[in-house]
């Protein structure tokens, strides 16, 4: 399996699941400030991983940049979010917003749940959430700051499957732009 999972993560959960498909795969898993050219010229697909931070992927700016060699290759896309899976018009913004047009046609995304630890988290982060909880209110909705983490092993299975099925030679057959 010629392949690669490159992700950047901010508080530990992408880097968890970046590990757990590497163990699966048996491919590399990179952080992406550690990526090379030459890792994406010889790979014959990338698993790309990256969480959501207030909306925006953190691999943004990195997608856009190599957009020119990552369009060339079969990509499978997980977003680590804390938005959950009922919210698909919320999830297909972070897709529209965050990932360059180009990759539609080479693309699958997955999106898996993150964790909110408040104790782990930045000065700057916690003042964010405290802010967001304060603009809810204001607006007369209540935002939940509590923690959770639902990062678990369990949530690569599609991906894992879609992957497989590549290397089997089949082609994923479920809807290319809103799998797992």
């Amino acid at each position: 399996m010629n392949g690669f999972i490159i992700y950047r993560s901010r508080y530990g959960a992408t880097r968890q699941y970046a590990a757990w498909l590497s163990a699966e795969l048996k491919i590399p898993a990179i952080p992406q400030e550690q990526v090379t050219p030459e890792i994406i010229a010889d790979a014959g697909f990338l698993i790309l991983g990256s969480s959501i931070y207030i909306g925006k992927l953190l691999m943004r700016k990195w997608l856009k940049q190599h957009a020119a060699q990552l369009e060339k290759k079969r990509l499978f896309i997980f977003l680590v979010t804390a938005t959950k899976k009922d919210k698909r018009e919320k999830l297909a913004s972070y897709v529209q917003q965050n990932i360059p047009a180009c990759f539609e046609d080479n693309c699958r995304y997955y999106f898996f749940p993150g964790k909110i630890i408040y104790d782990q988290l930045s000065p700057v982060d916690k003042f964010k959430v405290r802010a967001g909880k304060w603009i809810a209110k204001l607006r007369n909705k209540q935002l939940d700051i509590s923690d959770f983490n639902d990062v678990s092993p369990s949530h690569i299975s599609g991906l894992l499957n879609d992957v497989q099925l590549l290397y089997a030679g089949s082609s994923p057959t479920a809807d290319l732009h809103h799998a797992g």
